[in-house]
């Protein structure tokens, strides 16, 4: 893949919409995919023209017509993916046609997806949170695992997603356990207040005896089986969250609810929620979440190469960032 930026003309906002200047832009490992095609089967949008990137901070450079919220100069934030209106779960696309694009000077974007950015969080902080904070926010929201006392399970908790769903149910009050392996362990304890991290190459989650009437599986990371051994651990109503089994993405509605005894099983999509940015960026300034930047790379050729090829890798602890 050859990813030298190429020169295109600015875009110019319409009603409703705000161009920002990106002054950061996160890789995910979705940018991957959606790159390769492999989604497109699920209906999944891809431009000829597609730019890439989802996550991106910057500075509001012009707006549009009505939009009354945001002015020149704003620092903001977003996830540019589908909007929240009050579907099960999202995709890259909506009916906006205004979708990805984070990987350029310069994205035009719908005003109502944009957050404002707390002047103490960086712009690669800002850019890091928006994908991966939103997909844990509202995975343990539908799984009710923002709940003090609730018992919830978290597979991986040293991906991007992971670990934040670990900070995010830790400061709800739930009892949090989670997976790592011998080489992300120091890394897992050092950013998130889990009450046990299991080494997954020493023990097994579903066997252990401390496991028992759990209230929310959240795998973040994509076991094998995770399904089928977290029927062995939850409690009668408990439920089962993926973000890495697409066979689990419902097609309607009742699919949640395809594996008695269980509230619900399936694979959650995340949604461009303002409210929900809003409030992982409070958390941020505050102090109570914090998201691990991993590596900064330059808006170049070289950069972007090794942005993506680090990404590839599957080594990363943390979100890797490119800086214009």
């Amino acid at each position: 893949q050859d990813f030298t930026p190429i020169e295109v003309p600015r875009p110019k906002p319409g009603p409703g919409q705000v161009l920002v200047n990106v002054k950061a832009a996160a890789l995910n490992p979705i940018d991957i995919t959606v790159m390769l095609g492999v989604l497109e089967a699920l209906g999944w949008a891809k431009d000829d023209k597609y730019t890439p990137g989802y996550d991106f901070a910057g500075v509001v450079a012009q707006v549009g017509e009505g939009v009354k919220d945001l002015k020149e100069g704003d620092e903001v934030f977003a996830v540019n993916w589908s909007l929240d209106v009050g579907q099960l779960i999202g995709k890259h696309s909506d009916d906006t046609g205004m979708y990805g694009g984070a990987l350029a000077e310069f994205i035009l974007i719908p005003a109502q997806k944009l957050s404002k950015k707390a002047k103490d969080v960086s712009f690669a902080e800002a850019a890091a949170i928006a994908l991966v904070g939103s997909t844990a926010l509202q995975s343990l929201r539908v799984a009710g695992g923002l709940t003090a006392g609730k018992k919830v399970l978290v597979l991986g908790g040293s991906g991007a997603v992971g670990n934040i769903a670990v900070q995010i149910a830790k400061l709800h009050g739930a009892i949090v356990w989670t997976t790592a392996s011998a080489r992300t362990m120091d890394y897992v304890v050092s950013t998130t207040r889990a009450d046990l991290i299991l080494d997954r190459k020493k023990a097994t989650w579903h066997e252990m005896v401390e496991f028992k009437d759990v209230d929310v599986v959240f795998d973040a990371v994509g076991e094998a089986k995770s399904l089928e051994n977290a029927k062995k651990i939850l409690a009668k109503g408990g439920s089962y969250i993926t973000i890495a089994n697409p066979a689990l993405i419902p097609k309607k509605p009742d699919d949640i609810k395809k594996h008695p005894p269980l509230r619900v099983a399936f694979h959650y999509i995340l949604k461009n929620n303002k409210t929900d940015q809003d409030q992982l960026m409070n958390w941020l300034n505050q102090g109570k979440i914090k998201v691990t930047v991993a590596k900064t790379m330059p808006f170049a050729k070289d950069g972007i190469t090794e942005a993506f090829q680090f990404q590839a890798s599957g080594k990363s602890m943390g979100k890797n960032v490119l800086l214009f």
